[in-house]
């Protein structure tokens, strides 16, 4: 019996949402969690559990889901990865058509893929560039120029776990050769960049895929880290070369940026409060990681930020605005 086209649609959904079962430390989604992801996709279909229940009985037939162990009362599942060596025909041709993409790859956002949806002939909408434009929140800085040849051998040592030996060029033009054990692929702003276990280290660091200039794959397998873990890494502030520290951040805020905070929050924790004198402005309260990021965001706000605590964020704040303050006098005598 054929499938219906919904219901194929849905299988593949459903496939391409579960997390691989070769990733370190897998964890699968249970019904209720598929279901929740699903209309966070599609917001006016209706999923009922028998349904999700059967689709997944299905995939487990097929042999693209897995159940996982010890998970009875609420099932979990995976889907089941294939293998980790790549076929060299299609590996040249993934290697042709890299370079062509690599834009793409570097600009898209989860927004953005989900606002391209609506150009497609196929949700009968068909908003061309004329129609929709895409533009990140933020000074749009050109990608950073990426050699394909390296980031395709990087691609590779990822998929099919191998160590790479790299020549690598940080900020102050020193190059070194490290091995390193690739854990993941971020992609920030312009840049992407490489988490991965340097030679012997314990800890991963980040490796700006552009400043790679050249990789060799290693016959040796990579070791991995079990506890890695995007999410964790970015609600830790590392993604942004954090130290992983939790502030709480006060602040007063006024115009454009309160305004801001209050139609999209900067965390779940946020809370917004007017001020005690009956001032302009309100009182910001958030508990997030201290990171870079953090530190630019405040500055780019000027006045309209008032940083009360922690006071190390105040005081480099201070030390800022006072420093570029003086450099703008000195420039102008």
């Amino acid at each position: 019996m054929s499938l219906s086209q919904d219901r194929t649609e849905r299988l593949n959904s459903i496939e391409r949402l579960l997390p691989g079962d070769e990733t370190a430390n897998p964890h699968g989604l249970t019904i209720q969690e598929i279901r929740n992801k699903l209309d966070q996709l599609d917001q006016d279909s209706t999923r009922h559990t028998r349904t999700l229940q059967r689709d997944l009985q299905l995939l487990v037939q097929e042999g693209r889901v897995r159940k996982l162990d010890g998970t009875s009362e609420q099932p979990s599942y995976l889907r089941i990865e294939d293998a980790d060596e790549i076929d060299d025909s299609m590996w040249d041709y993934f290697i042709v058509h890299l370079k062509r993409e690599l834009e793409g790859i570097v600009t898209s956002t989860e927004l953005a893929k989900l606002l391209n949806r609506l150009k497609l002939d196929e949700h009968g909408i068909r908003l061309d560039e004329s129609k929709l434009c895409i533009l990140p929140d933020s000074l749009r800085l050109q990608p950073a120029e990426i050699n394909p040849q390296v980031f395709s051998t990087v691609l590779r040592a990822l998929k099919e776990k191998r160590a790479l030996q790299v020549n690598y060029r940080d900020r102050q033009e020193k190059s070194s050769t490290p091995t390193l054990h690739p854990q993941g692929i971020m992609q920030r702003g312009p840049r992407i960049y490489l988490f991965a276990l340097k030679n012997d280290e314990p800890e991963e660091r980040l490796y700006a895929i552009d400043r790679i200039r050249s990789a060799a794959l290693q016959a040796e397998p990579a070791r991995s880290n079990p506890g890695f873990d995007f999410e964790q890494h970015i609600a830790a502030g590392r993604a942004d070369f954090a130290n992983g520290e939790t502030i709480t951040l006060k602040a007063i805020v006024r115009g454009y940026v309160e305004d801001l905070v209050r139609d999209c929050k900067l965390h779940e924790s946020q809370k917004l409060e007017p001020l005690d004198n009956g001032e302009a402005g309100s009182l910001l309260t958030v508990t997030m990681p201290s990171s870079g990021q953090l530190l630019r965001w405040v500055l780019a706000g000027g006045e309209n930020i008032i940083v009360k605590e922690p006071l190390v964020l105040r005081n480099i704040v201070i030390n800022q605005v006072a420093t570029a303050s003086q450099q703008y006098i000195s420039f102008q005598q």
